[in-house]
């Protein structure tokens, strides 16, 4: 049950982070990778293992490259420009940071 729970929460946030990220230029692009990093710092804290916090990374990362590549009507969720670009790269080194910074405080 919480593999299922980190799963769906980790999809949200991706879902919630890639709907957010081009809204308002600058503040928006902020408020998704606040939301990325305090949504796994959750699921960290909601369901206690390293583990489960893996699970919804790999599952934010999942939806945010499946919503950057087009579908089957050439549609995108993140464009290629600058936002797009630095919301991949930068989403994904929150998600790795938030992963190791919780490893390091549960001594």
């Amino acid at each position: 049950m919480k593999i299922i729970k980190s799963v769906l929460f980790g999809a949200l946030i991706a879902f919630s982070a890639t709907l957010l990220h081009n809204y308002l230029p600058p503040f928006g692009f902020v408020a998704s990778l606040l939301l990325t990093y305090l949504g796994i710092r959750v699921v960290g804290q909601n369901l206690y293992y390293l583990r489960y916090q893996v699970l919804a990374g790999a599952t934010w990362l999942a939806v945010v490259i499946r919503a950057g590549t087009p579908g089957d009507g050439d549609e995108l969720l993140i464009y290629g420009n600058t936002y797009g670009n630095l919301f991949l790269i930068s989403g994904f080194a929150v998600v790795v940071f938030s992963l190791v910074l919780s490893r390091s405080n549960s001594r």
